[in-house]
């Protein structure tokens, strides 16, 4: 950049700052003042999550929100448009994906209750009608435990209370009532189990109201579905997108090699290492929403909300003609909500230094690394939040919690073409009473709307730079989509080969189909190895622990996955054992047999298998890659006979053999909390050569070969 251009930067961003710091006093100064005139400016947010929906209109899971003034950006623009998030598929969302072929519906409910318009409310309903209280304590509505009857999702105000549910205005209560009504019975009995968000369940009959037969719905079903549920509301009709009505499920890469698949798998995952890219794998041929690429290709301002950036942000932008709608509107301002805290579990580790804590400059170069083109045409602006007012006190509570700010670097920031803007984005006061500090959507708004008033009334253009980042040296990924299945189809299919086998006690089949869906890495086919599954209490347990404590085994002779009585103490007990046991499946009866032998001078000895003929083995892998594992756990072939293995071992060293280490192993990929003394070793793969000693840089190597090997032929998500 040259002096000159650097020279107006520093003007830009210097009046920016002046401008929003102004706008924010007087907000202070007036908060219950009327709302200046909204910009009539075309406007489209991008985001998921909570953070989405806060930004737009405040956080209607709050029970006073219906009764405050309305906040966000539906206050400061006219013509508010938002792409969100499909790839959800946690809690109630969760459910629905799990048993129906569809997009995750929670962040899309979450914006369309935050997005009501309280005066077209009064105008549909009249200005005496409580439409408010009732639309957001249905939408918001959680069973718990509580299955939803069939007949209360045809007669959703069952859930209020009888004093509110008599003054609902029967045009509303018709209009709640149809989509219900309407509905397929297939569709009735899916979503009949516990845990569920009303709303979510009122947007899914809504979008399958017109198919009869089980598939996934039309991106025009979805949008008639959804439209219909906003004019029901009162948010606007035809302004709410999900981002694709492709099911998609998100796939997590982590700086050491690992891959984790799911969302709320991700959001789990502790891995102790930075989250290096993100992938989506879509179970049709991936599309983004038209009404959503025709908004960004003619909006005059793009904002990307502050929320969770690897799986709220960046899977709207790897839908593809995403990114190339944004780039190819070359008018409008693009502004980046920066956010004020680390995530745990994405931006509690920096890629860049391999460290814990996170810069502005990360979020950037973390799109530049996942976005084919890097960041080229996606940011002006990014609005970082100053912390400088807040209180240690707070800060230091924050930081117990293992939560540490996301500073802003300005300088890398300028470097990347991108103008950064501070200011005080939380509410003012807030953090006395509860010690909490997140972005204020008010003071969000009022910011957006000053940065934009300020930069659309300029005479000369922004100073953009031509800019292509990969961060850390690091290439965009060549395929951000994959082709999949959808999650409802895997779960058809392993409950179909669970159907199938042996369980006792019974009561355990539920348990073992919620392992299965909390990890979606596991193939439906990699349940063919073992015909049943039994609970052994401990007198009866005869499994050896002369190598390890682990309480799950595979019989090969029984063909049955083996559980100590104890797991069943916990659900993340039985998960870790039950995942080293069905990892060991998958080596099926390749071993005939095994013994010790002497060798040296006595400090040596050599632990030996025969493995049996392929056609015998019942194994999960093929001939080269059972060849490839035993080759990486250190087991050579003899030279008198190919089907013997040999690996000398110290007396005094540890040892696993390979079938309890190749279980340790799957499990461990699966969830790093499930073998944590292999999760402490898995630790130097973050570490620098240069901090390693000799045998220490070979073992690191080994780790590596063994993660690559479960990756590409195990999980097949390399």
């Amino acid at each position: 950049m040259s002096v000159a251009r650097r020279a107006a930067w520093r003007h830009i961003r210097t009046q920016l700052e002046h401008d929003v710091e102004l706008a924010l006093r007087r907000l202070a100064e007036a908060p219950q003042a009327l709302p200046e005139a909204p910009a009539a400016a075309r406007v489209v947010v991008l985001g998921g999550g909570t953070g989405l929906s806060t930004v737009l209109g405040g956080n209607a899971a709050l029970s006073a929100w219906g009764e405050e003034p309305p906040v966000g950006l539906k206050r400061s623009f006219q013509q508010l448009t938002s792409g969100v998030c499909t790839t959800d598929d946690g809690g109630s969302t969760g459910e629905l994906v799990r048993r129906l072929p569809m997009i995750g519906i929670g962040d899309t409910r979450k914006v369309l209750v935050a997005m009501m318009d309280h005066h077209a409310l009064s105008q549909r309903y009249g200005a005496a009608s409580p439409a408010v209280a009732i639309i957001q304590q249905v939408f918001n509505h959680r069973f718990g435990t509580r299955v939803p009857s069939g007949a209360l999702l045809r007669d959703p105000l069952r859930v209020l209370a009888p004093a509110l549910r008599q003054r609902c205005p029967p045009q509303l209560r018709a209009a709640l009532a149809a989509w219900g009504q309407g509905a397929p019975a297939w569709v009735i009995d899916a979503v009949r189990v516990p845990g569920h968000c009303l709303g979510n369940l009122l947007l899914t009959l809504a979008m399958f109201r017109t198919i009869q037969t089980p598939r996934a719905p039309t991106m025009a079903e979805v949008e008639r579905g959804l439209a219909s549920v906003a004019r029901a509301i009162g948010a606007p009709p035809g302004r709410v997108h999900p981002v694709t009505a492709a099911p998609g499920t998100l796939m997590v890469e982590y700086a050491n090699g690992v891959v984790a698949t799911g969302q709320a798998r991700a959001a789990r995952a502790r891995r102790g290492c930075a989250v290096q890219r993100v992938q989506i794998s879509f179970a049709a041929a991936p599309r983004a929403n038209p009404a959503l690429l025709s908004a960004l290709r003619q909006a005059e301002l793009i904002i990307y909300a502050p929320g969770s950036l690897y799986s709220s942000m960046l899977p709207v932008l790897l839908t593809p003609g995403v990114v190339d709608a944004i780039r190819a509107n070359r008018r409008a301002i693009k502004l980046l909500g920066a956010n004020l805290w680390i995530q745990e579990g994405e931006t509690d580790r920096s890629f860049r230094e391999q460290s814990r804590g996170f810069w502005v400059s990360e979020l950037i170069e973390a799109y530049g690394r996942n976005c084919a083109g890097g960041i080229a045409g996606l940011f002006d602006v990014v609005v970082a939040s100053s912390l400088e007012p807040v209180p240690g006190s707070i800060i230091r509570n924050y930081a117990l919690e293992g939560k540490h700010p996301i500073h802003l670097d300005r300088a890398r920031v300028a470097r990347l073409g991108v103008l950064a803007v501070e200011a005080r984005l939380f509410a003012e006061g807030r953090g006395q009473p509860e010690a909490m500090i997140h972005h204020d959507p008010l003071r969000f708004a009022t910011a957006v709307r000053s940065i934009y008033d300020a930069l659309a009334g300029r005479t000369a253009p922004i100073p953009r730079r031509t800019v292509r980042v990969a961060a850390a040296g690091q290439a965009t990924p060549a395929r951000p989509v994959k082709r999949g299945v959808a999650a409802s189809a895997r779960m058809a299919a392993i409950r179909e080969a669970l159907a199938h086998k042996s369980v006792r006690p019974p009561a355990v089949r539920p348990a073992i189909e919620d392992f299965l869906w909390a990890y979606p890495d596991i193939r439906p086919e990699q349940l063919n190895g073992f015909d049943g599954l039994r609970v052994v209490a401990d007198a009866d347990w005869r499994r050896s622990r002369q190598w390890d404590n682990v309480l799950g085994y595979y019989d090969p002779e029984s063909r049955a996955l083996m559980l100590h009585t104890s797991t069943q103490r916990s659900r993340p007990a039985l998960y870790a054992n039950l995942a080293v046991a069905l990892g060991e499946s998958l080596l099926g009866r390749y071993v005939a047999e095994k013994r010790w032998r002497e060798v040296g001078d006595g400090l040596c000895r050599a632990y030996e298998i025969r493995l049996r003929p392929p056609a015998e083995r019942g194994c999960g892998l093929s001939e080269a890659d059972l060849l490839t594992f035993l080759k990486a756990a250190g087991m050579s072939p003899l030279k008198t006979d190919p089907l013997w293995f040999r690996r000398p071992v110290v007396k005094a060293d540890a040892f696993l053999p390979s079938g309890i280490l190749f279980g340790l192993l799957f499990a461990w990929m699966l969830d790093s909390a499930f073998v944590p003394a292999l999760d402490f070793e898995m630790h130097m793969l973050s570490w620098p050569a240069s901090r390693l000693l000799p045998y220490q840089v070979r073992k690191r190597a080994q780790w590596r070969q063994w993660i690559r090997f479960f990756r590409e032929k195990i999980f097949c998500n390399g």
